[in-house]
Parts: structure tokens; sequence; C-alpha cells
């Protein structure tokens, strides 16, 4: 039985060597992986082999694309559109300047099974890590031990049909053998929550999952097996309890952090109620094992590096009082409390939130080239005198300014998701649109942030998102660091901005969010000015004011998710008064189009009563216009 399975990778391989024998670059080698969606959420044993390949498939092109993009996976779908063949397809087509596109003329190779992907990549990993669905949290181990062992994630099931038979105990199959089990010698749950955690010496906090967590402080963080700058805060194989749409699970987004060799986590932030998946364990257990596993990534790079979090709470299934959850925190508060932990640690969130949070081929994205700096045309006072918006004496012009921040790009996946549609609006260019693209984002979906500035109108204008370069709480990083503990980080943080500020040209940061953190202080501001000199936009409303010569203010307020031109409008309307001195407004929409954007623009322009007055423009004017305000004011009072 076993030559049955010699004689298919002997095959794959020729057939594999003779699809590039005369092609100058290796294939890349294409998987479609959309049929893992189309299953029964009715259907346990569905949902499990749909979770089962996925989750292997990504560890798998995790491994491949470590050192070269070689692996190339469809799966994600928004809109009914296919989005990783449309940027694949994008990427094989000639550069916006004419030139050779990214993957343009590279030989493609389609595997047409699993088990030929996995003989194509065999020397890419060593066998399986095994992992136990009765304690949830191992699947995050598994993902983080595939990374720092190079092997494959495989749940343990011994049932016919199961991934776990089929490429493990099937002496018909692959027979993956089995280097790391993360269940006991006898069969049963290796993490119990009693006597000492296995492997470590350490007591047991009382909690299976807790238990869990420790292990892979002490066994991955602390030895050195993992990074220390990355880590994946995605949900553990409790999904199978709250199974919802089949992308919301994001193990495609497991790639680039399996690459990278980051350990994985996934616990509450909340120390004031057991979480919704544990609800035994002692109160505080959760949030008290985070802070150990953040905190051994600190110790590991000894407070010398921001640290790079993909993922989101997943708070439909976990830890809030979302329908029948049973939890008493909501959604948004459990973002910010999530994002307040992480500051403390010097770790910042890249957002793969729920509606837009699946990615796939960051691993294989992570390897375009990129330009040492995009240089973009920003307006300058002569362009507002021009307008009529200065005067000669550099005065702003009496009207009521209003900028929009065009949100929220602060998840790689968001903008991966939505830009294909987004982009592609025939109103791009119309209206002046401040993108609020995070540049981190580019570590990620580098081709698309090149094709992104090198398609832009002049009406495209880009900007930081929250909260600069890279989504955490700022004075979460400001002594005293009440949830942490340690030194303040405001100058590494400084660095860490200043580098892709002057990559990507950004003077400008769109939204600060403080979230449950205390308000942004004078010295955040300080910092600030180093890298974002023409403007921030704080969190909460606030009369606008300037620190070392740059202007701030408040953000008014959020404008309704859902895109309605007519309720928008109303909301700014309200907000504008027919004063005789210059009135300035932030407003913060989320994922509208161009078009939508467009159609409230004109809806604001077009009152009878205050349209005239209205002149909206983009952040850059706004914050020159803004400054001129305020130096004016400062000269009146001296």
């Amino acid at each position: 039985m076993k030559k049955t399975a010699s004689f298919l990778a002997i095959m794959t391989a020729i057939l594999f060597a003779a699809s590039f024998l005369f092609a100058a670059e290796e294939p890349i080698v294409l998987y479609d992986l959309e049929y893992a969606q189309k299953v029964k959420r009715s259907d346990p044993n569905e949902m499990r082999r749909s979770w089962d390949e996925t989750f292997l498939v990504a560890a798998l092109q995790g491994l491949a694309n470590r050192s070269t993009p070689r692996l190339y996976i469809f799966y994600v779908v928004q809109g009914g559109l296919q989005i990783d063949r449309y940027w694949f397809d994008l990427f094989r087509s000639p550069a916006p300047d004419g030139g050779p596109g990214w993957l343009e003329g590279r030989p493609v190779y389609q595997a047409e099974s699993l088990e030929e992907l996995l003989n194509l990549f065999r020397k890419e990993y060593r066998g399986a890590v095994v992992y136990d669905e009765r304690v949830p949290a191992t699947s995050c181990l598994a993902a983080t031990v595939a990374g720092a062992d190079s092997l494959l994630p495989i749940r343990f099931d011994p049932d016919p049909g199961s991934l776990y038979t089929r490429l493990v105990t099937d002496p018909d199959g692959p027979q993956i053998p089995v280097v790391k089990s993360l269940l006991a010698p006898d069969g049963g749950p290796m993490f119990t929550g009693e006597g000492k955690i296995p492997e470590t010496g350490l007591d047991s906090t009382g909690s299976a999952k807790a238990d869990a967590y420790r292990w892979l402080v002490d066994r991955y963080i602390k030895t050195g097996k993992t990074c220390d700058d990355a880590a994946g805060y995605y949900t553990d194989a409790a999904w199978f309890r709250h199974p919802n749409a089949i992308q919301n699970h994001t193990l495609t987004n497991y790639d680039y952090f399996i690459a990278r060799r980051a350990p994985f986590v996934d616990l509450s932030p909340w120390n004031d109620e057991a979480p919704s998946d544990d609800p035994n364990q002692k109160i505080g257990t959760d949030t008290a094992t985070l802070a150990e596993f953040f905190g051994a990534l600190y110790e590991r790079n000894r407070g010398r590096k921001m640290i790079h979090v993909g993922g989101f709470i997943l708070w439909n299934a976990k830890y809030t009082n979302w329908e029948n959850l049973g939890g008493k925190h909501d959604p948004v508060a459990t973002e910010w409390k999530q994002v307040e932990i992480l500051s403390n640690y010097n770790a910042w969130l890249d957002a793969d939130a729920l509606s837009y949070g699946a990615m796939a081929n960051a691993s294989f994205f992570a390897h375009a080239p990129l330009q040492k700096k995009y240089p973009f045309a920003k307006p300058t006072a002569a362009d507002l005198k021009k307008r009529g918006l200065l005067d000669k004496a550099g005065r702003p012009a009496n009207k009521a300014f209003i900028t929009i921040y065009a949100g929220d790009y602060d998840s790689a996946a968001w903008v991966y998701q939505t830009m294909p549609v987004f982009w592609s609006d025939p109103n791009r260019g119309s209206v002046p649109i401040n993108w609020a693209f995070n540049p981190t984002l580019a570590d990620r979906f580098a081709p698309g942030f090149d094709y992104f500035r090198k398609t832009a109108t002049p009406n495209d204008f880009f900007v930081a998102g929250d909260s600069g370069a890279g989504y955490v709480n700022v004075m979460g990083l400001v002594e005293p660091r009440p949830v942490s503990g340690l030194p303040g980080a405001l100058d590494l943080w400084t660095r860490h901005c200043e580098r892709y500020y002057r990559q990507w040209d950004l003077s400008v940061t769109g939204f600060l969010i403080d979230g449950s953190s205390a308000a942004i202080t004078e010295e955040a501001r300080r910092a600030y000015a180093r890298f974002s000199p023409d403007g921030i936009v704080q969190h909460r409303f606030a009369e606008p004011g300037m620190t070392g010569g740059m202007p701030w203010i408040g953000m008014r307020r959020d404008l309704p998710n859902t895109p309605d031109a007519a309720e928008a409008a109303a909301i700014v309307l309200d907000d504008v008064s027919l004063s005789e001195t210059p009135q300035f407004f932030v407003y913060r929409t989320i994922v509208w189009t161009p078009t939508q954007l467009k159609a409230l623009y004109e809806r604001l322009k077009a009152d009878p009563e205050k349209g005239d007055r209205i002149e909206i423009v983009d952040m850059y004017s706004f914050f020159k216009l803004l400054k001129a305000a305020q130096s004016e004011k400062s000269e009146k009072k001296d």
C-alpha cells in the first residue's frame, strides 16, 4: 500500500518538474480551496472537515512561502466576487506604469488535490502536530508549533473519513508522521486544569485552557522557538460551538504568522467575569494568562520592538453580551479592552474583525518588492489661496470646513476584501477622499499598496489610520501603564511610526482611538508632532489646538455605518452654523464607497441654507486651514 503513495509522490514530482522545465522561474502553485466554504453549517462533520482542510492548507502555505512566494490559494469570497482570483489576475497584468507586472509571465501549476499539494511541498514540513478539540485552545498551540517546528496542524479524529485518518493512519494515504501530539499518552486530554502542567513543572491554573497557554509560553516563547515581535490573536477550535459564516474563523489569515513563527492566542481580555468558552475557570485567569503571554514576548525582545498582532476577538462567538453568549460587555467595549491590554505590552493590532476579516495569501504577498518611498502631491498654501480658501494674508475663509475620514482600514483583510470594488468605483477621483490605510498593512499586502499609490488620482489622499503605524491606545504606551506596569514606550512608538510614515509619505494621522484608555495628553501630542507634523485627529471631540506647530482637533462624530447620504447629511448640517467665523469638523465613515461619499458631498452642497457655507476638503488642506486659524487666534491673544 505504501508503494501507491510513493508512486503518487513520484508522478507528482515528474509533472511538476515538467511544468517548468523550460521556464526561468519555479511555477506558482495554485490551489483552489473554495470548496471548503461549500458546506452545510448544520452538519458538524462537514464543518469539521472544512475547518481541518483550511487550517492545514493555511499552515502549509506559511511554510511553503517562508522564503519565497510559491503557493497561492483561492478561498476568500465577498459579495459574490472571488477576491483572491481578482488580485492574482491583477498582479499578473502589466504594471500601471506600463512595465511588467509583479507576477506577469511567471509560470503557474494547478494542484488538483490536497494529497498532490502535500507532495509538492513535502520538503517544507517534518510531520504533523496533532491537537485535541476537547481542549479547543490546543488549536492555537498547534498553529504555534506548526510555524516553530515546521509541522502540519491536524485535529485528532480517528473516525473514518476524517483528515487525521486520511493523512496519518490510512495505509493508502501519505501516513504523515506525528512529531508532536497535544494529547496525553493514553489518548486523554494533555491539559486538564489539575496538578502540574505537563512538560513544564508549573502548577495548574485550574483551567485546561489557561494551562495550555502557560505550556506554550514556557515551551515556545521563553525558549526562543517563536519570533518575539508578532502574534496571532485568532479564534481557537471553540468556534465549532458557535459556527457562523465560514470565513469568520479566519484560518486563511494564519499563513503569514506561521511563516514568521509567531505564537497564537485566544483569551478573554475581561478580568471581571469568566469567559464564555471556559465558564468554570477562576475569574481573571484568562486575563492573567494573556498578560503572561504578552509579557513573555516583551521580555524576549527586551522592550525594544513593537509587536504586530494579527486578528480580532470573534465577538459574536466569545467574550461579549452578543445574543446568547452570556457576557456582560458589548463588542466595542471588548475591542477597546483588548487593545488597551496589547498597548500596555508594546503591541499593535492589525484588526481582522468580522465582516471583512478573512484574508488569504499574505505570506505570498509579503515578498512583493516595494519602493523606498511613495511620495504623493499634497496641497500647498498657494493652492489654497488660488481656491479662495486662504486670503492673501493667509487667513482662512469664513467657511464650514469639513473633512471625512474614510475608514476603517486598520486591517489588511479589510483592505484586501473591499478595494476590488471601492478602488474600481467609477466615482473615485471625482471628490476628495482621505483613504485611512494604516501603513503597516503593507506588511501583509505589499503589492496592493504599491498598486494603490501608482493608480491614485489627484483626489485620492492618504492619511494614517487608527492610531498611526498600527492600532494602539496611545496612552497605553505612556507611564504609568496600569495594565503592565512596564516602562513607557512612547519613543519606541515614535521610531516605529517614523519608518512607515517616511516610506508612505504620510504627515497626517486621521484618527487616534483612545478606547477605554485615558485621553491623549500633551506629552503624547509632542511625540506625534515628530512624525505627523501636519495634524492629528483625536478620538474624543475637542476644540482644536496646536502642539509644537502641529494642529489637532477631535473627531466630531461617526456617520451611519449603513451608508445613507440623507441621514449623514442631516447630522452634518445640524452641526454647521451660519456664524461669521471659520468652523472645522471631522467625521468618520466606515467602508463607504466613493459613490456613496460623493452622494453625501452633493447633498451637503445642495442644502439651500448652508450649502454655500460648506467647503469639503481633503485632510491636508483641512489642517493647513486649521493651522492658519489657530495661528490667527494666537496672534489676536498676543
